[in-house]
């Protein structure tokens, strides 16, 4: 299992983020190609992995299907992916899915899930771009979210209601074991850890 430390960030620009991870004692250096990130989020009638996010349950689990690239009609690759909460540590299970039109509506994941009590329903899609660093040592790994956007589903369908969040993701990832060697990383950076979870902030805008 892995930490994943996060920081949102509202008082900064992305170029000034971006300096910090590279100035980081760390080292950190660009490992791979900015992208695209698509999810649509999948949760059940009563919500209930959105309120066990809000609740602080130490042991939750958060459904998504993950694609990436600027398509947003034919979807190319999708993974469907089982995130798994134990307090700060996480980890996913990977489960690959057929090519789908999002026009014609997100994906029924329950097959895949079987093993779920509970319905699981698409509500919003979540895309952004993301810049990746690691570190010299390639025991840390650290990526920068920006222009994110949260799209609402209606009836697993895309509609036009889009709403723009300007904040910077910081994450800081690293494996269980490494907490020494995070913390000079950590220390250095100049902002404080949040609690972030894009499916949280995605779905506050459509149950407020």
């Amino acid at each position: 299992m892995r930490y994943e430390r996060k920081y949102r960030i509202e008082s900064s620009n992305l170029d000034r983020v971006k300096q910090e991870v590279l100035a980081n004692p760390s080292g950190f250096f660009k490992s791979y190609p900015d992208r695209k990130v698509n999810s649509i989020y999948y949760d059940d009638i009563n919500y209930t992995s959105y309120n066990d996010n809000l609740l602080g349950v130490g042991e939750r689990v958060k459904y998504r299907v993950r694609w990436y690239g600027e398509d947003f009609e034919s979807v190319a690759k999708p993974v469907l992916e089982k995130k798994i909460k134990k307090n700060v540590l996480g980890t996913k299970e990977y489960f690959s899915l057929k090519d789908f039109i999002l026009l014609n509506g997100a994906p029924d994941v329950n097959a895949e899930m079987a093993q779920v009590t509970n319905q699981l329903f698409p509500h919003i899609i979540v895309s952004y771009r993301r810049s990746y660093y690691e570190s010299m040592d390639r025991l840390l790994r650290a990526t920068i979210d920006h222009d994110l956007k949260y799209h609402h589903l209606q009836d697993g369908k895309l509609s036009n209601e889009v709403n723009i969040d300007n904040a910077i993701i910081l994450e800081i990832k690293y494996d269980q074991g490494n907490e020494d060697i995070a913390a000079d990383c950590v220390q250095a950076l100049p902002y404080r850890m949040t609690k972030n979870s894009k499916y949280v902030s995605g779905m506050r805008w459509w149950l407020r």
